[in-house]
């Protein structure tokens, strides 16, 4: 069952409902007069940000990066918004924890309530943003922080071990991507739809939200850099477990290449036609016949070393 709570500012309210069902979307919609698709969007499951906006309020469904610590995955959580210049409604499902504690610190603390004393809500809509975006960046740097774990145990000798590793950071960086590539461009919209708007208090000059933008072209300029880091790495990994297949085999074809002659010499000595082999009636034969065998091994790795194979 959803739980549904409410800050009262100076000039208008910020409703959070976390876990949603049927009947608090109903009742959204009964008392807001929202549209029914956007009241959908809020009980469906939404695989990208969006905006859209209307004469009375704006609508964004904006996705966010939580590491799930169980599966090593990231995956997205979903925020949706309904912002006109008398609410503020926010609806997710409570595994954004610096969203949480953001919501719970201007619930019991009245002075930053006291602070926002604009006609509309977007500046504490801006303050909630910027909250939620800088709470990704330490995500970037925990996924560099990984590349760079991954690159000494490459070179450490551990190339195997880094197969499992490499794909799981590979998949968080791609859905880490997938779940930040709109951000940019919903923003720009929500930007331009505020400042265009009657509803709204911001003004054209107004520019703290640009730096949203700007954090969110930061975060896609890094996330494009681990993505060729981490590719790189699966390269170099894949190399190197190449050039140890390799030489192992190397190796072993030298020793078939080695035993090869000696076992057909042995078996030629070894075949059932006595008096036809040499060194059957000789007290030092099998002595003389492990002479020519040694005599050839090292023949052979004499040739090998100098032609640079060994």
């Amino acid at each position: 069952m959803g739980q549904t709570k409410k800050i009262e500012f100076k000039h208008f309210e910020w409703i959070n409902i976390t876990d949603p069902g049927k009947k608090e979307i109903e009742n959204l919609g009964e008392k807001y007069k929202f549209h029914p698709l956007d009241l959908q969007d809020c009980l469906n499951t939404s695989y990208r940000s969006k905006i859209d906006t209307y004469d009375e309020y704006t609508f964004l469904v904006l996705l966010f990066p939580v590491y799930d610590y169980e599966t090593r995955e990231i995956v997205p959580s979903e925020i949706d918004v309904f912002i006109s210049s008398e609410y503020l409604i926010t609806i997710n499902h409570g595994n954004i924890k610096p969203f949480d504690d953001f919501f719970d610190l201007f619930r019991v603390t009245s002075t930053l309530r006291e602070k926002y004393t604009d006609r509309s809500p977007e500046r504490l809509f801006y303050e909630i943003l910027n909250k939620l975006i800088l709470y990704v960046f330490p995500m970037v740097d925990h996924l560099n922080d990984d590349c760079n774990k991954i690159e000494k145990a490459i070179f450490s000798g551990r190339e195997k071990r880094m197969i499992w590793e490499i794909l799981i950071i590979r998949r968080n960086i791609t859905d880490f991507r997938k779940i930040m590539q709109v951000h940019k461009n919903v923003l720009k919209k929500a930007v331009n739809n505020f400042k265009d708007s009657n509803l709204y208090a911001i003004k054209k000059t107004d520019a703290y939200f640009e730096s949203l933008v700007d954090y969110t072209k930061e975060i896609w300029d890094m996330m494009e850099n681990l993505k060729e880091r981490i590719e790189a790495l699966q390269q170099t990994n894949e190399s190197q477990i190449s050039f140890k297949v390799s030489d192992i085999m190397r190796i072993l074809t030298i020793i078939s290449v080695i035993t090869f002659p000696v076992t057909l010499l042995a078996t030629v000595f070894g075949m059932n036609t006595v008096h036809a082999m040499p060194f059957v009636n000789n007290p030092n034969g099998f002595w003389y016949v492990i002479g020519v065998m040694t005599a050839l091994i090292t023949a052979m790795i004499a040739i090998f070393k100098k032609k640079g194979w060994m």
